[in-house]
């Protein structure tokens, strides 16, 4: 980009001069790039032809660019200049926060799915039909800030059916993940009158972004039973973030007596409400899946946050929050000049793969082979890991959590696994309070591997810890 003053006593040609020649000597023109040709100069500054030549002879001349017979004016090689001022990046240390991990052999990563799980035949299909209803419109416009009212329809139908969630389609805000949904639930009350409750343990991902957020965040202890009740009422807080029907990390379900807890505190608190994360929910091992909380709201007061990413895949990016009524209105008024956060065509191929009844034959076909992946890892665990491991909880969700018996160092393990190319996952990093978590409880997630892998996995994990006790 040249940029010329018209108005400076500088003569043009010099001004294109020194700015090339600038762009040179930092770096940003490297050695070997083409300049452009002097027609194309002449057309884009509206000046003569004359005047680019100029300013181009005089950087030849000085050894910056040179000329190439028939195809013009290429930045030469001058880091052999005394007075070069190239600009060197400097070499980045340390290793990347941002979820970077190397590749191991055995990872029971708990966030991930097997790829041959996803039904690509049937997701083709309704993109292509998407795309095709999109070409046959005359005119395309943005979709609605809320998102796709298609979507919005068959996701109200389908929370009802499967979850028991009461709502109108208008009440559903389809956002590009869970997160996104609390940052907009943030957005719309403020850290000056609500202070945020928060799950010890519990996702340290969410509670990184409420507190980015600029909201004061209270630690309140999961028991068996769900969160205990005493501590929240003493807590002066006013929103509560909760995992009920399947605790992260530790799996509890929340039981009916702690639920309707959690719903007197926000009925008899006028600005209270519960923010509920659905948290792998689909997937109950042995038992009936639980009812929503917000399927037992009957005052409004539960903020319901789902997705598809344990569903489909955490590829699709595409998550939903239902706002009570009260909270409606807040939202349309924050967010009325925005659009919608996911493209439209991806969110009525969701839509069609809800209305074919597609969505809840994949549910129900993963939901036996996560069983099955679960009983192959309970075995596994019991076959090859008796001797140094404890299985804590119920079974459900993606993943299971264990004690290592005799672990006092839990990063300590870690790294010792991961040279051994084996990775499961500390619960100790979801702990608020790093004094008192727990250094033996791991998270080892199934839901990535098939059930022949998770068999293997155990057994080279028990081979390394028992290296690593001897």
């Amino acid at each position: 980009m040249i940029y010329l003053d018209q108005h400076s006593s500088e003569p043009i040609y010099r001004q294109i001069y020194q700015q090339i020649r600038n762009d040179i000597t930092d770096g940003s023109l490297a050695k070997n790039t083409p300049l452009k040709s002097l027609r194309v100069m002449e057309k884009e500054l509206s000046i003569s032809r004359n005047t680019v030549d100029r300013a181009y002879q005089q950087l030849s001349a000085e050894g910056y660019i040179r000329s190439v017979k028939g195809m013009g004016y290429f930045v030469e090689d001058i880091s052999s200049f005394g007075g070069s001022k190239i600009k060197k990046q400097p070499a980045h240390t340390g290793e990347s926060q941002y979820r970077k991990q190397a590749t191991v052999q055995y990872d029971f990563d708990f966030e991930s799915i097997e790829a041959d799980l996803f039904p690509w035949v049937k997701w083709k299909k309704c993109v292509k039909e998407a795309l095709s209803k999109d070409s046959s419109h005359e005119v395309v416009t943005y979709e609605d800030g809320k998102g796709s009212p298609q979507l919005r329809q068959s996701l109200a139908d389908f929370l009802h059916r499967h979850r028991g969630v009461k709502c109108d389609p208008d009440q559903i805000i389809i956002c590009p993940g869970t997160q996104y949904a609390v940052e907009i639930i943030c957005s719309i009350f403020s850290p000056t009158t609500h202070r945020f409750a928060f799950e010890e343990p519990g996702y340290k991902a969410m509670r990184y972004l409420i507190e980015q957020c600029g909201y004061s965040v209270t630690s309140i202890p999961v028991v068996e039973s769900g969160l205990y009740y005493e501590l929240l009422i003493r807590s002066n807080c006013n929103l509560l973030y909760a995992t009920p029907s399947h605790q992260f990390p530790t799996g509890y379900v929340t039981s009916i007596a702690t639920r309707n807890q959690l719903l007197k505190w926000a009925y008899e608190n006028k600005d209270a409400y519960i923010i509920e994360n659905d948290y792998d929910s689909e997937f109950r091992h042995g038992s009936l899946p639980i009812p929503s909380l917000q399927s037992l709201d009957e005052y409004q007061k539960v903020i319901y946050i789902g997705t598809f990413s344990k569903m489909l895949s955490p590829a699709i990016r595409c998550a939903y929050m239902v706002l009570p009524w009260p909270l409606v209105d807040a939202f349309e008024k924050r967010y009325q000049y925005f659009n919608a956060m996911i493209p439209a065509y991806h969110e009525r191929a969701i839509a069609e793969m809800i209305d074919s009844g597609a969505l809840e034959r994949h549910l129900r076909n993963i939901s036996i082979i996560d069983e099955g992946k679960y009983e192959a890892l309970s075995s596994a665990l019991k076959d090859y890991l008796s001797d140094y491991v404890d299985v804590l909880g119920a079974p459900a969700g993606v993943h299971t959590m264990v004690r290592v018996r005799g672990c006092t160092n839990q990063k300590d393990l870690l790294d010792f696994l991961e040279k051994r190319s084996i990775r499961i996952y500390g619960i100790k990093e979801h702990c608020h309070d790093q004094i008192n978590a727990y250094e033996n409880v791991f998270l080892m997630g199934y839901n990535s591997m098939s059930p022949e892998k998770l068999r293997k996995g155990c057994q080279a994990l028990a081979k390394a810890l028992k290296e690593y006790f001897a």
